[in-house]
């Protein structure tokens, strides 16, 4: 349960900083260590926060990538250019979370069990 709530936590943190400026590039990292220190699980525990939020963060993604998807149908050439780059660049922030989070993840996990 506690990596559950760690990755919620590290979810809305990622998502908040990601609106602050200058911060916004390592926000996941941020949210990834807020969440795996909230866990408190170690090292391993973390890694499953950073999994678990990365995966929490995909979802709306490609969900509204293939809304887009879905209303651009119509235009022939540009709608299907529109549609697939915007899957391109939802893919890309989703492995660019993934990768930090999961390394925050594992940085905070490590220090709340050496606490």
């Amino acid at each position: 349960m506690n990596i559950i709530k760690g990755a919620i936590i590290g979810l809305g943190c990622t998502l908040i900083l990601y609106i602050v400026p200058l911060v916004n590039a390592l926000s996941p990292f941020f949210g990834g260590f807020l969440g795996g220190y909230v866990a408190s699980e170690g090292a391993f525990g973390g890694l499953k926060v950073g999994i678990l939020m990365s995966l929490l963060a995909a979802i709306p993604g490609f969900l509204l990538s293939g809304a887009l998807a879905l209303l651009l149908k119509d235009i022939p050439v540009m709608g299907a250019i529109l549609a697939g780059s915007s899957l391109f660049i939802t893919l890309v922030i989703v492995i660019y979370t993934a990768i930090f989070g999961i390394i925050g993840g594992v940085v905070g996990g490590v220090v709340a069990d050496s606490n």
